[in-house]
């Protein structure tokens, strides 16, 4: 789930490039991580929030436990729509457009809500776990992974730096936000202020993948809405960016099959 403003930089061709180069370079390793760790849960019910491209929901089905009801949402309809058409026919998910700070959904709803890489972006996030915590029953689990910090996600990190090396004056600042929520204190409190309790934080230490570089660069460059705020300063620019950066990417990780290091809290909370 992700704020008004970063739900429109979301559209046009990025939800495919989100998915395809960037969906195994930074986010396939933890969906299948996660969806591991909802097994165990057994959850009937679960919500999904902020399911972007659906990398995660294509793994609950076979994670779950049989005939679960899972709901999947997202504030932005055209990664919504990406990621129904990206899931197998007869799947019984509900899709919804919803927004994290006011769920359309009954007190006691679910035994489990799951967000990946989404409460960075909420525009409330006490006000979004306040309602979490509304919609979960007495019992139930608030699962999220929220990237740790630049230095720990070193392509990320790059394609910050390369942005800011092309725009030393109003740098585009999508790659501060995402990777701006890891303080363990502030999240804890935060979730203990909207009546969370158990609170876990894990630090997960992961690899992303990439065939190239070229599409690495492609995928951090136009899978985000750094896009949108290159070619609102200068869209020339853009195959210099993406070629400086993926010339940063092979140097630290080679040319073609791509390892890249990868880290984020696992957070786990209990109603």
């Amino acid at each position: 789930m992700i704020a008004q403003q970063e739900s429109i930089a979301f559209s046009g061709n990025i939800p495919a490039n989100y998915d395809n180069y960037l969906g195994p370079l930074f986010f396939e390793p933890f969906a299948l991580e996660v969806a591991a760790r909802l097994g165990p849960l057994q959850p009937a019910a679960l919500l999904e929030i902020a399911c972007g491209t659906g990398r995660v929901t294509r793994h609950l089905p076979k994670n779950l436990p049989a005939g679960a009801d899972i709901v999947a949402t997202d504030i932005n309809p055209e990664m919504l729509a990406y990621a129904r058409k990206m899931m197998p026919e007869g799947n019984s998910i509900i899709w919804d457009i919803a927004d994290a700070v006011s769920l359309p959904y009954r007190n006691e709803s679910f035994d489990c809500i799951l967000s990946q890489f989404g409460v960075m972006f909420y525009s409330d996030r006490p006000q979004a776990y306040a309602d979490a915590l509304r919609t979960l029953k007495p019992g139930g689990t608030f699962v999220f992974t929220a990237w740790d910090a630049l230095q720990f996600n070193p392509a990320a990190r790059m394609a910050d730096s390369t942005l800011a090396h092309f725009f030393p004056v109003d740098t585009p600042a999508f790659f501060k936000i995402p990777f701006s929520y890891n303080e363990d204190h502030l999240i804890r409190y935060e979730l203990a202020l909207a009546g969370f309790k158990d609170i876990r934080v894990e630090r997960l230490s992961l690899t992303g993948y990439a065939d190239t570089a070229e599409n690495a660069a492609k995928g951090l460059l136009e899978g985000t809405p750094a896009h949108t705020a290159i070619v609102g300063r200068d869209e020339a620019l853009l195959p210099l960016i993406q070629a400086e950066l993926a010339r940063e990417l092979t140097a630290a990780f080679g040319a073609t099959n791509l390892r890249v290091p990868l880290q984020a809290l696992l957070v786990i909370a209990r109603k």
